[in-house]
């Protein structure tokens, strides 16, 4: 070993010199031979010498002993070919190659011989190339085109790390005056493998192999250390320390001595490294004094940068924040206040008031209003000074008739009433008597000035005066045939809230409730008054009260005029009874002009009446004092039977739809027989003897009477269609009769009387009361204040008495919320959490919207009621639609999406940071208020409900469709189709949703044995959704809100409207 190290020092001294000796040219060819030609470079065959027998030698073969693999390449035994490490070419792998690692060793160029340095590609550096410099060139080393790559210089060993050391031994620099020593290092973490070159201005002098490696780093110190137990050198003969132009050759001392192992350390900081193994250390410590070959390296390896040593990916832990805990009790603590503070405001309003002890106060200042029908003792506010006399002339009403197909024909028209006339004054009961399909609802709605669809005709006026509808319908009060009151609602409740309503908004509260109890009282209902009204659900009161709350409904403004459709259908005799007595009080006592409809009443309930008329077919029978009927048909050959209730009578006179008369060909014919009569009896029938004497009886009286009026059934029946052969007993005798009463003087004492009203103003049979059409002021009721927080207590009442719905709501989605977040527990930041991120909101989604279904059915239930009490002048449509978003839209769609996230949010850890928790509660909240607005918005519109259903599913899944979910937007090239999601609530809240949970994640994947991590906008971008359109969500969210909002309202002012 001393002997060698002499050698290599007096070597070292001689260096210089020797390379400027020029020596002859000897048999040996030097390496590379010099003249080497750039295609015998390509394919690797020297242009060597002959042999002396001139033959050519022998072609390359690594399998052969003759020829070996430099760069301890490996030796592919099928093609006796080497296999070159990175950075070196030829059939030995001796030839250095420059271009870029990137292009792989077969596309790589040879460096020239000329000028020994490589051209490097642009990213790449190195005495061969292999040292990436820029990130965008390691893209091509990912193993997907979309993974972008990193060029690591840290220097520590991830994969496969190339490195470029300068030698920084001082003596050693010194002796090789200005000749650059160089070093190239690679290391393989798969095979553990490594490989060293030892460079003189760049051209290669001694390479080594190191294998069995171990690589050892710290982070915290900032070092590496690798340390590989086998190593060994050869040198390249003919170069620079292996025998060029005759220096020293250190080959042998290479292969015999070095063995290993191998010990690279750097300080990653500062880039200076040590190399060390025993053998060289002894050799350079002898001759240099130096202890190790020193290095200032520099290094460079593609990665993805998630494979960078130190690198932590998302963390998966989903433990929240003592900030973020705080910020959800806060939460749930200010929606269990503002619960607690409405349900306090709302037990104040009226209506939730129990002040009443069951006996009636009357206050000094009741019915201080002076509204209509007030009075100066408070006692007494149904008695007035103004009372009205309703007189009407040739009223008459045609609507269009219809073809087979139900279509209204052009230019036809069917009339349904045909001149009628009446009066009716002050303290008298008007009824209007007829069989069905006579036209006395009809007259009636005409009467009480209701929108109808078809042509009416005729004056209406009162006092004599005609008055226009708004200012008529203060003056007057209608109950429908039908009770449509709430049935969660007790009796004083239902009529209290008429009274605050509609009473002038001057009057106490005190003094409505004391017109209530005056009012219960008067009715004989007072006793029932804490009594819900009940349903076919709910047992309740009975039809006969629910019809006297029908009526104190509208007794409590104290009407001039009632309208009464059929008070007494659907009762049995007691309850008619008790219903007609009330309103004759009434009548009598407090001076009201009543009008009502009744089909066929009780005799003692018939004589209560003190005006009639009669309708049949459309056609006026008679009009006048119900006392004169009895005498009107006698007088023309109609005589009630005794013992035999008269309006059954006049029933059956006017409305025989079985029994018809054949027209006859001979009107003459009259005076011979009677008239053939269809559905007389069959002389072979099995009826008794009894039987078929009593209806030969009724024949018999029936031709008696038509051969008695021959002369007016001559006119009629000549006139009539022609083309109609036959009429009823029915439609005959009610011409007869509208034939006799207007020619007799019945209907002249009428129209005198109607006349004399009209000329003279008497308002009263008595000659008592005022003229209502003065100049006098009707007060206004309650402000808009006044009606919404009425209405709105009316309606969380409802909820209070049958709270189903709500807590069926809140309590489903507490469940479904646990159920939720147990199934989608602490989801992970990566790709398939990012999936069941959007299936949970798509979820959340899909329940909220059709959970609004519910609204179309509480708004079907509630149409008709709103409809008659607007009708009623209760309340404006805006009061009313405003009191339904405030107190039943906004419980059950703000409330539950704020369960839902407060319980949702912790359990599946979803995303905190930038207020994303705000933002969720925001989004749902203005989703879910989309949704059920635009529901309710066709609840509204169409009026039967499984239309409304229908269309709502219809609507919903065409908005699931372009949520974004089951096709990407962005691929939707048909114009048909492609604006679709512009109309979609769901398409705007769930990307919104997406958005705000994954904008700022960085969602992380295993694959292709690389922890790749993807932006979440990159997801996001790939399913169609844009990140940067949250804020114009959001706002989209809110014009979807303001448009069915207004849609809502302008639909419920114009298409809810009484229309009979």
């Amino acid at each position: 070993m001393l002997i060698q190290s002499s050698v290599l020092l007096i070597w070292l001294q001689l260096l210089y010199l020797t390379t400027e000796v020029v020596q002859s040219r000897s048999n040996q060819v030097p390496f590379p031979p010099k003249n080497y030609k750039e295609d015998d470079l390509l394919l690797n065959i020297p242009n060597r010498p002959r042999n002396p027998d001139g033959e050519c030698p022998p072609c390359f073969n690594c399998m052969l002993p003759m020829f070996e693999c430099k760069q301890f390449s490996e030796c592919n035994s099928y093609t006796g070919r080497c296999d070159c490490i990175e950075g070196f070419a030829g059939d030995d792998c001796a030839l250095p190659l420059c271009g870029s690692l990137e292009k792989g060793n077969n596309e790589r160029p040879i460096r020239s011989n000329d000028t020994n340095t490589c051209q490097c590609d642009d990213g790449w550096g190195g005495i061969n190339c292999n040292i990436c410099q820029m990130d965008s060139v390691c893209d091509s080393f990912m193993p997907d085109p979309s993974l972008k790559g990193t060029c690591y210089k840290g220097g520590i060993v991830v994969n496969k790390l190339f490195q470029g050391c300068d030698v920084t031994n001082e003596k050693i620099l010194q002796v090789l005056k200005g000749k650059k020593p160089q070093v190239t290092f690679s290391c393989d973490e798969t095979t553990k493998e490594c490989n060293f070159q030892f460079w003189i201005d760049q051209i290669e002098s001694f390479y080594c192999g190191l294998d069995t490696c171990s690589f050892d780093y710290d982070l915290s110190g900032n070092s590496t250390h690798y340390v590989c137990q086998d190593a060994k050198c050869k040198c390249i003969p003919g170069t620079m320390l292996c025998g060029a132009n005759g220096s020293i050759d250190i080959g042998e001392f290479l292969t015999e001595t070095i063995k290993g192992p191998g010990d690279f350390t750097c300080d990653l900081e500062t880039k200076k490294c040590k190399f060390s193994e025993p053998s060289m250390n002894e050799l350079i410590s002898d001759v240099f004094g130096d202890p190790y070959i020193m290095l200032h390296c520099e290094s460079g390896e593609c990665i993805h940068y998630s494979e960078i040593p130190g690198y932590k990916s998302p963390s998966n832990d989903k433990g929240m924040s003592w900030e973020e805990n705080l910020i959800l009790a806060l939460t749930s603590i200010g929606v269990l206040a503002l619960v607690t503070f409405v349900s306090f405001y709302i037990a104040k309003s009226p209506l939730f008031r129990n002040g009443n002890d069951g006996k009636i106060h009357l206050p000094d200042d009741a019915d201080s209003g002076d509204g209509v029908g007030t009075a100066a003792a408070g006692d007494n506010f149904l008695k007035s000074e103004t009372s009205a006399t309703l007189s009407f002339e040739n009223i008459t009403y045609e609507v269009p008739s219809l073809n087979k197909n139900h279509k209204s024909q052009p230019n036809s028209n069917v009339k349904v009433l045909k001149s009628i006339d009446g009066i009716v004054k002050p303290g008298q009961i008007f009824a209007i008597m007829g069989g069905s399909g006579a036209g006395k609802t009809t007259l009636l709605d005409i009467l009480a000035m209701k929108r109808k669809t078809g042509q009416v005709g005729g004056e209406i006026k009162v006092n004599g005066n005609i008055m226009s509808r708004k200012s008529y319908s203060k003056l007057i009060g209608f109950v429908d045939q039908n009770d449509y009151l709430h049935p969660t609602l007790t009796v004083y409740e239902t009529v209290l809230n008429s009274a605050l309503l509609r009473l002038p908004r001057t009057m106490s509260f005190e003094s409505k409730q004391s017109r209530v109890f005056q009012i219960l009282e008067e009715l004989r209902i007072f006793d029932i008054k804490d009594r819900i009204i009940g349903n076919d659900f709910e047992r309740g009161i009975s039809g006969g009260e629910k019809r006297r709350v029908s009526i104190a409904c509208e007794l409590v403004t104290s009407p001039l005029i009632l309208f009464l459709d059929e008070p007494t259908s659907g009762l049995d005799a007691n309850n008619a009874n008790n219903v007609i007595t009330s309103l004759v009080r009434l009548a009598k006592n407090y001076n009201r002009t009543l009008i009502l409809t009744i089909h066929q009443p009780r005799s003692n309930i018939f004589n209560q009446f003190n005006k009639l008329v009669l309708l049949s077919q459309g056609e006026m029978v008679f009009s006048g004092d119900s006392i004169k009927i009895h005498e009107f048909l006698y007088n023309n050959g109609y005589e009630c039977p005794i013992n035999y209730n008269i309006a059954d009578y006049l029933i059956d006179i006017t409305y025989e739809s079985k029994k018809k008369v054949k027209k006859p060909s001979n009107l003459e014919d009259l005076e011979v027989g009677p008239l053939q009569i269809e559905g007389e009896i069959d002389p072979n029938s099995t009826d008794s003897v009894a039987k078929q004497g009593l209806r030969r009886s009724t024949t018999q009286a029936e031709w008696e009477n038509f051969a008695a009026h021959r002369e007016e059934l001559q006119t009629i029946l000549s006139t009539h269609d022609e083309d109609q052969e036959e009429e009823t007993v029915g439609s005959l005798n009610t011409m007869i009769l509208h034939g006799k009463f207007v020619e007799g003087s019945y209907y002249g004492e009428l129209l005198n009387e109607i006349k004399e009203v009209s000329a003279t103003g008497t308002t009263s049979n008595t000659g008592r009361g005022s003229d209502v059409t003065g100049d006098m002021e009707i007060p206004k009721s309650a402000t808009f204040i006044q009606q919404l927080s009425i209405l709105c207590s009316r309606t969380f009442k409802n909820i209070y008495r049958n709270p189903k719905l709500l807590i069926g709501n809140f309590a489903l989605t507490i469940l479904l919320s646990i159920f939720l977040g147990t199934l989608y527990y602490q989801l992970s930041n990566d790709i398939s959490g990012f999936q069941n991120r959007m299936g949970l909101f798509f979820f959340m989604l899909t329940y909220f919207g059709f959970v609004t279904f519910t609204g179309l059915s509480s708004f079907s239930l509630e149409r008709l009621i709103f409809i008659k009490e607007r009708s009623n002048n209760y309340y404006s449509p805006l009061a009313y639609y405003t009191s339904k978003i405030l107190s039943d839209v906004l419980p059950l769609r703000v409330i539950p999406p704020i369960l839902m996230a407060i319980i949702i949010y912790p359990m599946a850890g979803l995303n905190m940071r930038n207020e994303g928790f705000f933002k969720f509660i925001g989004i749902l909240i203005l989703f879910n208020l989309s949704i059920s607005l635009e529901i309710l918005t066709i609840g509204i519109i169409f009026e039967d409900l499984n239309n409304g259903i229908i269309l709502s599913v219809l609507v919903l899944l065409g908005s699931l469709l372009f949520s974004g979910l089951f096709i990407n937007t962005k691929d939707i090239t048909n114009v048909a189709f492609k604006y679709l999601k512009n109309f979609s609530v769901f398409y705007y809240a769930y990307e919104s949703l997406l958005i705000n949970e994954v904008k700022t994640l960085m969602l992380k994947e295993k694959k292709y044995g690389l922890n790749i991590e993807v932006p979440g906008a990159t997801i996001l971008s790939t399913f169609g959704f844009m990140v940067q359109n949250l804020q114009f969500d959001i706002e989209i969210l809110g014009v979807f809100n303001v448009v069915f909002l207004i849609v809502g309202y302008l639909a419920l002012k114009w298409i809810v409207v009484e229309q009979k």
